[in-house]
């Protein structure tokens, strides 16, 4: 569904596939009529990102069984299983007592990978895992084809330090308050300076409508006020821009006066 994470495209183009992109709802939700109008003979698996980055929603379980009928019905129409992929790196950090379903209770041929880059704060590091679900007939096999599919990569192998550290940290979370003190200021400030958005269920990210229809413009001429923003279109839906609250409250607090300052140029008025 878009908009997505753009890095899926190398992902699924390393190992032979086809990216096919649908449209969500307009409050960044599943569109199952999409979704099923998309999946066809050659499809192999459905690719899903909840919270989503980036829009921080995050899927309903009730959409997520509705999804898991649709590929049911689906996968004995064409005798064989359309996996559902759940990428879920941030799954711990919700707002608002919000908690991610557990997909594996709504599709038998599930596969769920997390990132403890994420769920621990150390943005960069490159050690997760993938877990199947163990009622996967011949779960075996496919866990074998995981390993050697992760191989074949080469350069991307989690480094043997951080192996060591995360099997020490099992059940440990982060403190997600200050994101979503972060989450709140923003949702706030911008939506008196005249911007439109969802207010995000999870994750760190923040994905307003461009007050301007050029989305890349709009990004440089905030870029000139040294407030950095991500056009949209890298996300696969153009008239939006992505800004990151993973950082010190004062860089938030900081670049709201921006933001009502260019918002104005466009809204035709600034609210203090």
């Amino acid at each position: 569904p878009r908009p997505y994470f753009p890095e899926y495209y190398a992902y699924v183009d390393n190992h032979g596939g086809v990216l096919k992109l649908v449209a969500s709802s307009a409050d960044f939700d599943l569109d199952l009529e999409a979704i099923d109008e998309a999946v066809n003979p050659r499809t192999r698996a459905v690719l899903i990102n909840t919270p989503n980055n980036p829009t921080g929603r995050v899927y309903s379980r009730d959409k997520l069984e509705a999804l898991g009928e649709l590929l049911a019905r689906r996968s004995e129409n064409f005798g064989r299983p359309i996996f559902l992929v759940s990428d879920e790196p941030y799954r711990r950090i919700v707002f608002d007592g919000m908690r991610v379903p557990p997909v594996m209770q709504t599709y038998t041929y599930t596969l769920f990978a997390s990132s403890y880059s994420k769920e621990l704060s150390l943005a960069g590091e490159r050690i997760g895992y993938v877990a199947a679900n163990p009622a996967i007939p011949d779960i075996g096999l496919l866990m074998d084809g995981l390993v050697i599919a992760n191989r074949i990569l080469g350069f991307v192998n989690a480094p043997a330090l951080m192996q060591r550290v995360v099997a020490r940290l099992q059940g440990v979370g982060v403190d997600v308050s200050l994101y979503q003190r972060n989450r709140d200021v923003l949702c706030r400030g911008l939506e008196e300076a005249g911007y439109q958005l969802f207010r995000p269920q999870g994750a760190f990210y923040l994905f307003p409508r461009s007050p301007i229809e050029d989305d890349v413009a709009f990004c440089r001429e905030m870029l000139e006020h040294l407030v950095l923003v991500v056009p949209g279109s890298g996300f696969g839906l153009s008239g939006y821009f992505r800004m990151a609250f993973c950082v010190p409250p004062e860089v938030v607090d900081g670049a709201l006066p921006i933001f009502h300052e260019v918002g104005a140029k466009y809204f035709g008025s600034r609210t203090a």
